[in-house]
């Protein structure tokens, strides 16, 4: 069995899901989720709520579980593992390590973020398949539907600010991308794309507002309620091109993107501050700027 620890944002939530679908259908086992992580606020992050429960996937929950004990007591363990019953992977740093889609015991347990398709592209058909959204459509959601799909060349670009610009860790590590990374990705899309049609999504609107100028039909998204960050996803999958954040919700976003012909456009600089290698987070054929 496999056991990967959700925590965090809706991006982070999928990453952490898509490997742990591979794993399990590598090993042809099940997928249990540990979301002890939602129990609690912490002071040092932004409140999350786990969202895969909107989501058709196949999933276990630890906590209900009597698993539960036995993930509890891997911590009385050196490097929580048990050779040869139980393998604690921890993320050892950001690029792909291909060992993790190694695992050398039974019962697998993943802490980390796995922000790669490398970790999981060999069962991208089947996680694309669960990552069917499943939850109640609102009249908001079906009416910005309606105009992407009345739109001949629907393009979503995606502006993260929030606490980006306002949480002292983040702002530090991640930072706003920059003013200038969407003037130029604009031009390139509008510019290949004359007809094209602008779907913006912010957490910042009065920002967008009085910074981003364009003369492209543009429409500001505007989604409210518990699951507006899932209306958002679900509608930036449904543009035909994306312009991303440096952040894994707009990753997924372009992901979710079934096209074969999509455009998708992304930051060369992920990280403010990070020494990170970022090599791996871009899928080939996406355009970093």
């Amino acid at each position: 069995m496999v056991i990967s620890k959700i925590t965090s944002g809706l991006g982070n939530q999928l990453f952490q899901y898509a490997l742990g679908r591979h794993l399990a259908v590598q090993g042809n086992t099940s997928l249990w989720f540990d979301l002890r992580y939602f129990h609690q606020e912490y002071a040092t992050d932004t409140v999350r709520k786990f969202k895969l429960d909107r989501f058709s996937i196949d999933y276990n929950l630890l906590d209900s579980s009597p698993w539960l004990y036995a993930s509890k007591a891997t911590r009385l363990l050196p490097k929580r593992s048990l050779p040869p019953l139980i393998d604690t992977r921890f993320e050892s740093h950001f690029h792909f390590d291909p060992t993790v889609l190694r695992p050398a015991a039974p019962f697998t347990i993943l802490w980390g973020f796995w922000q790669s398709e490398q970790y999981f592209a060999r069962s991208a058909a089947q996680i694309r398949q669960e990552l069917t959204f499943n939850r109640p459509l609102g009249d908001t959601f079906l009416a910005y539907q309606e105009q992407i799909s009345q739109a001949e060349i629907p393009i979503s670009v995606h502006i993260r600010r929030g606490d980006y610009v306002t949480h002292p860790e983040f702002s530090q590590s991640f930072g706003f991308v920059g003013l200038d990374y969407y003037q130029k990705s604009l031009s390139r899309l509008t510019t290949q794309f004359p007809e094209a049609t602008l779907f913006l999504f912010s957490d910042d609107p009065d920002w967008v507002r009085a910074n981003i100028r364009t003369e492209q039909p543009h429409v500001l998204v505007a989604n409210s309620g518990p699951d507006a960050d899932l209306d958002d996803l679900q509608l930036m999958s449904l543009c035909h091109h994306q312009i991303i954040a440096n952040s894994s919700f707009s990753w997924w976003g372009a992901w979710l993107n079934p096209r074969p012909d999509k455009q998708v456009i992304a930051p060369q600089r992920w990280f403010a501050n990070k020494p990170w290698d970022t090599k791996d987070l871009v899928p080939t054929g996406w355009i970093r700027l």
